[in-house]
């Protein structure tokens, strides 16, 4: 590090504090290894592979000894070498809150900026739709939002996540905030990936929200509404959330803007505002329902072709018990499964029955039912045993203990 660039670092002194450079350090896994209170801390980072630690800073705390801008200078310095940061890059990470903020500004047609709490509930519940799609798709980008919540997106929604406040003063604004948490000197090592989780959270709804207003442009034009985003399926959650935020208000128009705090490892845009005019607000119905439409089109297409080859295989009304092996196509529960406890619901299958691919359905009791939606989200094939019997247009397998869980779970380890 030559001497110019030492001096920049030295210029950032008057532009952060001890504490906020202490705040940065102990957000990024270095810990305080020692204190004199009003002198000096001194911080360690902790080593990988053995006891002790990789790097350890002084962070002088007295600015009225003479000396002070120099060891501070130093600091930053020190920080700036390990981080691989210039000086104007390590301030905008020291003073990055680590949050990403959404705001969505509803702006109404009369003066009148007040809603009734069913309103504010509606608003809530449906920007929680949105966002608790994004965060499942963030972790896994083909998933179609159903089945059993990732632990991952259930730490998310229930602790990175925070409702800031509800205001009412010319619009009506929610302020969410999305909080990082990524060690970057793990980032700069190559430990782990460098776009935080919730940083991919907060762009796929941004992504989600594009998509949605260029479906209603397409709608608006008589232009093809594609399904996108890996499905109808996901595509017409997104515009039933919306739907669900706004039928109840007379809005003009809603704003989503995105500010995304800096000094974190992705590109593009960091302040995005995507805004739905009243004519959009009014088709969000009509674009659900149109993308609800394709999906049953899609999966009746395909189920029926699958079960057309089921049953055109030559086989008595009921075989010997045999054991098969394929994909989970789907899972799903019937109304009237639910009153016994024995069964959670019923997996369909896609395996070689003779020669020919076809669907089996096979009832599942709770446990088994859990781990057919786990096998069906990580695409994993399962083996079942039992009896094919002829039931209506569909086969189905029956037996006392279908699914091998045991298989099943190595499969998963």
């Amino acid at each position: 590090m030559n001497g110019s660039t030492r001096d920049r670092f030295r210029a950032l002194v008057p532009a952060v504090t001890p504490p906020e450079v202490a705040r940065f350090m102990a957000g990024q896994g270095w810990e305080l290894e020692k204190r004199r209170e009003g002198v000096r801390e001194i911080w360690r980072y902790p080593s990988d592979e053995s006891p002790g630690y990789r790097y350890r800073v002084m962070l002088p705390l007295a600015e009225d000894y003479e000396d002070y801008e120099e060891r501070f200078g130093d600091t930053l310095i020190a920080l700036g070498r390990i981080y691989d940061l210039d000086p104007w890059t390590l301030l905008e990470s020291i003073e990055a809150p680590g949050v990403d903020l959404i705001s969505v500004q509803m702006n109404k047609g009369g003066g009148d900026s007040t809603v009734t709490f069913i309103q504010a509930k509606s608003v809530m519940d449906g920007f929680y739709g949105l966002l608790e799609n994004a965060a499942i798709r963030a972790r896994n980008p083909k998933s179609s939002g159903g089945g059993r919540r990732a632990k991952q997106v259930t730490r998310y929604l229930s602790d990175n996540v925070h409702f800031s406040r509800f205001i009412s003063e010319k619009s009506l604004s929610l302020m969410v905030v999305s909080h990082l948490y990524v060690d970057r000197l793990k980032v700069v090592s190559g430990d782990r990936e460098g776009v935080p989780y919730a940083r991919q959270v907060v762009r796929t709804l941004m992504r989600d929200l594009a998509f949605v207003q260029t479906m209603t442009g397409n709608l608006q034009e008589g232009l093809p509404v594609s399904s996108g985003l890996g499905g109808s399926t996901v595509a017409a959650a997104l515009a039933k959330s919306l739907a669900g935020m706004t039928h109840s208000l007379d809005l003009r128009s809603i704003d989503f803007s995105f500010q995304l705090a800096a000094g974190y490892e992705d590109v593009g845009e960091r302040d995005v505002t995507l805004t739905f005019q009243r004519g959009d607000l009014d088709l969000m119905p009509d674009l659900e329902q149109v993308l609800s439409t394709t999906r049953l089109q899609w999966q009746s297409a395909k189920l029926e072709a699958a079960n057309s080859r089921s049953l055109e295989i030559a086989m008595p009304e009921e075989t010997e018990e045999l054991t098969l092996n394929g994909l989970v196509q789907g899972v799903f529960r019937n109304s009237g499964d639910i009153s016994n406890v024995r069964i959670g619901g019923v997996m369909v299958m896609l395996v070689d029955l003779g020669g020919i691919n076809g669907t089996v359905h096979v009832r599942l009791n709770e446990q088994e039912y859990a781990y057919a939606i786990e096998a069906h989200r990580r695409d994993i094939a399962v083996t079942v045993r039992g009896r094919l019997v002829r039931a209506g247009n569909v086969v189905e397998l029956h037996g006392n203990s279908v699914l091998d869980v045991d298989e099943l779970t190595r499969s998963m380890e």
